[in-house]
């Protein structure tokens, strides 16, 4: 949301951005950064919420702040001891933008919502409604979920379990998607599962995100890296990005000379990995200053999705100049098969080895496929998701919906 709302400050559309807390770099958070002890955590936090270039101070209205910073302080510090904590107040943050987005939408002539947040406002409105999901149909989710804790039982705890989500949650979702009189999301994949749910196509706007080009890029190969291949794979360590399938494929793939690199936070209880322990370097969560070089030391970059938006960490390591292995679930759109990589059926561990022992074996195909991601991420930046997404909004403010 924070490039959408940019982009559409930049052309004049925005009326206000309402969100939770934003480093908005006033005098208060330079300070804040800079003491000593606090100023680190602050950094590693909160601090990290940085607006795209575009949005002003005026821009922005913050809501529920005070839940934001609990939130954040309870993330950091407590681990699996606060995770109802983590829980509850993340849902009272949502409740709470619902309730301020609802009180200042009557009068917009296009209003843009994220979903969970959106149903008060979007009730409200006179305007265009357009509702940016990023992520797959909430239902086709659920049903995708039972499946898999089936199938990967020792997994299922790193699943979305609707059971713990409130009651409230799968309605207002529901009532957002019919409300909403254009749906926006990222990738074909997305745009399906919502077809699946009854939806009219042209009710849905597929806008792919972007990487930062400037920020990701190939670095020229070092020979001490080229010794080690290095798998990499960055995300939500869980089952929703297929976890399992590439841990198992990487147990068989596995030999002298190789290394699999998990960076990010574990989902869930991390047990389910101590199988697994022994055979991959975890790194947690970093920020994008150094995850991009993380990428540079990478041969290639796997992430076998099972529900994905987009994977805006594939156009991050294409940008790389990294040959990626995906899935069609959400990433299809982005990789073309042989050219940019490979694109594998959902949950094959086979094929996921074959393309690594492939990539291994031919180096100079490697180095032309990664080579061939970095151009084909060019189609695929910030600029131009904002040109796009102001095109779409400023047609909708001019003239409405098409007749």
């Amino acid at each position: 949301m924070n490039h959408l709302a940019a982009a559409m400050a930049e052309q004049g559309l925005l009326q206000e951005y309402i969100r939770p807390y934003a480093n908005q770099h006033r005098t208060w958070e330079y300070a804040l950064a800079h003491l000593p002890g606090l100023g680190r955590l602050y950094t590693k936090t909160l601090g990290r919420r940085a607006m795209p270039p575009g949005l002003a101070r005026g821009d922005i209205r913050e809501a529920a702040v005070w839940q934001d910073i609990l939130r954040a302080g309870a993330l950091h510090f407590g681990g699996a001891r606060t995770r109802a904590l983590v829980e509850q107040l993340h849902w009272r943050i949502q409740q709470r933008l619902a309730e301020v987005g609802g009180r200042h939408a009557q009068n917009a002539r296009v209003i843009v919502g994220s979903y969970q947040v959106s149903h008060k406002a979007f009730a409200r409105a006179s305007g265009v409604k357009v509702l940016n999901y990023p992520t797959v149909h909430h239902r086709y989710i659920r049903r995708f979920v039972a499946e898999e804790r089936e199938l990967e039982p020792s997994f299922a705890n790193t699943l979305p379990d609707w059971d713990q989500a409130p009651t409230w949650q799968e309605p207002e979702l529901d009532m957002e998607c019919e409300q909403a009189d254009r749906i926006l999301i990222g990738s074909q994949f997305a745009r399906n599962t919502f077809i699946e749910e009854g939806f009219l196509a042209e009710k849905m706007v597929v806008i792919s995100y972007g990487a930062d080009l400037a920020r990701f890029s190939p670095t020229p190969p070092r020979g001490e890296q080229e010794k080690i291949f290095k798998v990499l794979f960055v995300g939500n360590i869980g089952q929703r990005k297929g976890v399992s399938y590439l841990l198992r494929a990487y147990q068989a793939f596995r030999g002298p000379g190789t290394e699999l690199v998990l960076v990010g936070s574990y989902s869930g209880d991390p047990k389910m990995m101590a199988p697994f322990r022994d055979q991959f370097t975890h790194i947690p969560h970093v920020p994008q200053s150094r995850l991009a070089s993380i990428y540079q030391e990478a041969q290639v970059f796997v992430l076998p999705a099972l529900l994905e938006g987009m994977g805006l960490v594939v156009l991050e390591a294409m940008a790389s100049g990294l040959p990626v292995i995906t899935t069609p679930n959400g990433p299809g759109d982005l990789v073309r098969d042989g050219v940019d990589g490979f694109v594998v059926p959902i949950r094959d561990v086979n094929a996921i080895v074959e393309k690594l022992e492939y990539l291994r074996a031919h180096p100079e195909e490697r180095l032309r496929m990664g080579q061939n991601a970095r151009e084909r991420a060019k189609m695929f930046t910030w600029e131009q998701y904002r040109a796009k997404v102001t095109n779409f909004i400023g047609s909708l403010y001019e003239n409405g919906l098409p007749k």
